[in-house]
């Protein structure tokens, strides 16, 4: 996990938010008095509160909001989360370098990787309690996946970790509509050959067919405590082919660890452990790198 503080927590926030965030309606450059921000988009309401862009009009409910500190200990307590996010991690970090905009998307409460000295990370988060208390990230942002603020073109790489399965909705449907809508911002902020990096667990085929069957019966009964899908490779990887740019490349990697090793299938459970080969999601990253140009 990265110790270093971001700039947001000592530096001048409204500086940082008119020299690299955007009117997530237009698009258009953003204007900071006092902690009120706008643009030339009249319905467009922003403010900066504790320190954190707030984009999304008022501070929104999430899930997160009461869970984010026992995320944060899962990624100071070594060991305990260590079956993928040890490989995940440095394997990320083989790929940033000094001076890039980096922008987590999802980021919570703290960075499980080390960013590069010289880099500039944007802090991506709808739950604004966890972003409030992430110390990783130069800017803090509580917003949006589906409406970036950020100027087209202007971000060099965009990490997801473990973020797409929480872009749910009130059904199947309108999931999958949440996240063609996060990956088409995806495609729109980044540079030519800029990267995207998801981190996801990918339903084995017979949770799969169980989730496909149920999963909408289940978020109707209960809204608050289904907020996550998970997503088969071949679903997943459609998705992002409709909606990133023409040409972009994709790879995927699977993260094997032993069948034996004992590990926490719920993240705000950290004492329940079981062995891995019980658990039916496999780690998996999928990268994608944009196309040279947008013609």
């Amino acid at each position: 996990m990265s110790n270093q503080r971001g700039a947001a927590a000592k530096g001048d926030t409204a500086f940082l938010v008119e020299k690299w965030l955007s009117c997530p309606i237009c698009h258009g450059k953003l204007t900071v008095t006092e902690n009120r921000i706008t643009s030339e988009e009249p319905t467009f309401k922003g403010e900066i509160v504790d320190d954190v862009a707030v984009m999304t009009g008022a501070i929104q409910k999430s899930f997160f909001d009461d869970k984010f500190e026992t995320m944060q200990k899962g990624h100071e307590r070594k060991g305990e989360w260590d079956f993928c996010y040890a490989q995940q991690a440095a394997l990320l970090e083989s790929y940033l370098r000094p001076g890039q905009l980096i922008v987590d998307v999802g980021c919570g409460p703290s960075l499980p990787y080390s960013r590069p000295e010289g880099a500039v990370v944007l802090g991506l988060e709808p739950s604004f309690n966890s972003i409030r208390a992430n110390r990783d990230v130069d800017l803090r942002v509580n917003g949006s996946a589906t409406a970036i603020p950020l100027p087209a073109s202007s971000v060099d790489v965009i990490v997801c970790f473990y973020s797409i399965h929480h872009m749910v909705g009130r059904a199947r449907e309108e999931t999958r509509t949440n996240v063609g809508r996060a990956f088409k911002e995806f495609g729109r902020v980044l540079k030519p050959e800029g990267a995207l990096f998801v981190f996801e667990m990918t339903p084995i085929a017979p949770f799969q067919a169980v989730q496909s069957l149920l999963w909408n019966l289940v978020r109707s009964a209960a809204p608050g405590m289904l907020d996550m899908y998970f997503w088969s490779a071949s679903a997943l990887l459609s998705v992002a082919r409709e909606n990133l740019p023409a040409g972009s490349a994709s790879e995927k990697l699977i993260f094997g660890t032993s069948l034996f090793s004992a590990i926490p299938p719920v993240f705000n459970l950290p004492w329940f452990k079981i062995p891995r080969g019980l658990y039916p999601l496999d780690a998996r990253l999928y990268k994608w790198r944009m196309a040279p140009s947008r013609t």
